[in-house]
């Protein structure tokens, strides 16, 4: 997986970490609200917030995929031409 990681470019590596850091930072936003309900935040509101934001992470997730792939393709298509 290293190996791999190293021979990608350096746009690709910048998309990668910053949709990923996104998408995790999406995933601790709503342990923390559905951890804390109820004792720290209001009940529902946290409860409803943190499964908004758990369910938004599934198509954070794709699209952060997507964008890594997409950056990898287009420089290896600009590489080829």
């Amino acid at each position: 997986m290293i190996k791999i990681f190293k021979n990608l470019h350096r746009r690709t590596k910048i998309t990668f970490a910053v949709c990923w850091t996104a998408v995790i930072l999406i995933l601790s936003a709503s342990a923390v609200l559905y951890i804390g309900a109820g004792g720290i935040f209001d009940y529902y509101a946290a409860v409803d917030l943190s499964e908004s934001l758990l369910a938004l992470c599934r198509p954070a997730s794709v699209i952060a995929f997507l964008a890594s792939l997409g950056c990898e393709y287009a420089a290896k298509q600009k590489n080829n031409t």
